[in-house]
């Protein structure tokens, strides 16, 4: 296992738009499995694929525990 990289399998729970000093985010909850706690996070549009749904289910590319980009799994 890498410490500074990592992947993780999620289900988007929520998906909201927010901006931020004019900037666009999704302000996401998801959860790794039907039985873990919900998590939350704010991730660029340019790490995202494009119009995240809720029940998504996707990949999570993380660097240091930082979102660095996200893809749908089909």
């Amino acid at each position: 296992m890498n410490l500074l990289q990592d992947t993780l399998t999620v289900t988007l729970v929520d998906v909201q738009e927010v901006r931020i000093h004019g900037s666009l985010y999704y302000q996401v909850a998801y959860r790794t499995s039907d039985s873990s706690p919900i998590q939350q996070a704010r991730i660029n549009p340019e790490a995202f694929y494009p119009d995240p749904k809720p029940g998504d289910t996707v990949k999570l590319n993380l660097l240091m525990g930082n979102i660095m980009g996200a893809e749908k799994i089909a």
